[in-house]
Order: structure tokens, then C-alpha cells, then sequence
């Protein structure tokens, strides 16, 4: 992830935070509070991604600014950050935590790529149709994207295909204009404007695309992005990039702009 904006137009304020993971973590990481803080050892940040999505993105602070080999690495290590391996579980209490830059701002928007290595497979072939179906899709998400792409396998069909969702049913949808895929086809789900139910990928630098509603996420899509060889970045709109076919092979690619619902602090600064 990348900052987009503080919504208060201040300036970005950046801090060392006191991190824990059993592998290394990334710059651009999404953080949160440890669920045990208050235990003695678990006074730490960790991935803001839970596999169970129980507690996803709850009492998150911010981004990493730093990836914890480059911080390992620094001939700043030994005064900011206190690894003694690439492994952010190489410091506990009794050693002093394993430390990495963050930005911490409450207001902080980021900017989350959606993940098209994590793109799933069309469950039903359709031809030339502006129904598409997806077994098991989640309803109710008119506003959304679909986008055909090659970014989990190249060998996928019908890449490079947008399309817009006018009309949401449980596992089918009406499209802004027709589509041929087959269950070779991959896809990500780019979820409409004030979503609330955001799946991040396994290292909360990005998003998940799950096809069924992700539950317990606490984030909300307040814009999303796209870019590719003929365009430059600009806010996705339905009279601008509905229909559009030849994508793939162009380097497209799509963000969605996410804001926290559950900062850390954000009682504090309520």
C-alpha cells in the first residue's frame, strides 16, 4: 500500500512502532494492534490480515515504511530498529521488540492494488451475454467491477475485459454490455465505493478478490483507481470505462483508495 491523502489535508506524521511476525514483514504493510497487547510479550503491531478474517484490519495504525531486511540491514539498526535477524520476532520484551517506521495518521487514506495473483476462476462459461454468472458471488454490489486478467495464470481466456455491475443477485449479475468467458477465464472483484467488507491478501499490502461477501474487514472503499498503457491514473467511472475490452497485455492495473474504520486511535482523536 501507498498513502493517498490525510482527509484533514495535514502531513503525513511517521513514528517507530514496535512490530512482531515469525517472518519478515514489507514495506507498505497494513498494521494492527496485537489482539493480546496487554499481555506482557504482545505489546506489538502485526499483520493487519487474519486468515480468519475474524479481526481483519481491527486497531489498525497505519503502513510500514520499511521492510524489515532493509531495517536488519541499516547501519541505523542497532539505534532504531533492534533486529537481529530479517525476522521480526528476533527481539521480544525481554530484548527490547523489533521496531520499523510507520505512518500512524487516524485520517490516513492508502492506496490497496487489487491483487490479480489472487484472481479466481469463472464458474459458468457465458457467451455474448449481459448476464454474467458466478456461482455463489456476493450479492448486492451493484457500483462493482469485473475485470478478466492474466495475472494468475498467462495462459488464462478472455483476458483484458471490464465491466461494470448494474444489477447484483447472489451469484449472478447484469453487466453494463455483453461478454464471452469460459471457466478459463480468471477474475478480480473491484468493489463499489463505500464497501465495507475489504479482503486484504496475505501480507495486507493489497486486496483479496473472494468471490462470496468477506465478513469482519474494517475498511471502506472510498475510491478505486485504474491505469494501462493508454490511460493515465483516474477514478473509475461508468461513463468513462464501462465495456472496455483489449485491457490485457497493457499493464493494467486497479486500486481501490481505502480509509481505516477501526484506528487505534481513534477514540483518542474522535
Amino acid at each position: 500500500m501507498q498513502l493517498a491523502r490525510l482527509l484533514g489535508g495535514n502531513v503525513p506524521y511517521v513514528c517507530n512502532i514496535p512490530v512482531y511476525d515469525t517472518g519478515v514483514m514489507y514495506k507498505g504493510q497494513l498494521v494492527m494492534r496485537h489482539a493480546n497487547f496487554h499481555d506482557q510479550e504482545y505489546k506489538q503491531y502485526i499483520n493487519a490480515y487474519v486468515s480468519t478474517s475474524a479481526t481483519e484490519a481491527e486497531d489498525t495504525i497505519g503502513i510500514l515504511q520499511a521492510n524489515s531486511a532493509d531495517a536488519y540491514a541499516s547501519k541505523e539498526n542497532a539505534k532504531l530498529y533492534n533486529f537481529s535477524s530479517t525476522l521480526c520476532n528476533s527481539r521480544v520484551a525481554t530484548t527490547g521488540f523489533n521496531w520499523l517506521p510507520a505512518i500512524v495518521n487516524p485520517d490516513a487514506t492508502y492506496f490497496a492494488y487489487y491483487d490479480q495473483t489472487l484472481a479466481k476462476s469463472c464458474t459458468t462459461a457465458v457467451a455474448a451475454s449481459t448476464t454474467w454468472v458466478i456461482t455463489a458471488l456476493e450479492d448486492d454490489i451493484e457500483g462493482a467491477w469485473l475485470y478478466t486478467t492474466e495475472g494468475t495464470d498467462s495462459a488464462a481466456t478472455y483476458k483484458g475485459k471490464l465491466r461494470y455491475l448494474t444489477v447484483s443477485t447472489s451469484g449472478t449479475t447484469t453487466i453494463d454490455s455483453a461478454v464471452t468467458v469460459d471457466t478459463s477465464t480468471d477474475f478480480i472483484k473491484i468493489l463499489p465505493i463505500g464497501h465495507r467488507f475489504c479482503p486484504l491478501n496475505t501480507t495486507a499490502t493489497g486486496m483479496n478478490t473472494i468471490i462470496a461477501v468477506a465478513t469482519t474487514v474494517f475498511l471502506e472503499v472510498i475510491e478505486n483507481w485504474g491505469r494501462w498503457e493508454s490511460a493515465p491514473t483516474h477514478a473509475l467511472r461508468y461513463w468513462n470505462d464501462k465495456g472496455l475490452e483489449g485491457l490485457g497485455g497493457k499493464l493494467a492495473t486497479f486500486e481501490a483508495e481505502i480509509v481505516q474504520l477501526c484506528h487505534t486511535w481513534s477514540r483518542v482523536v474522535a
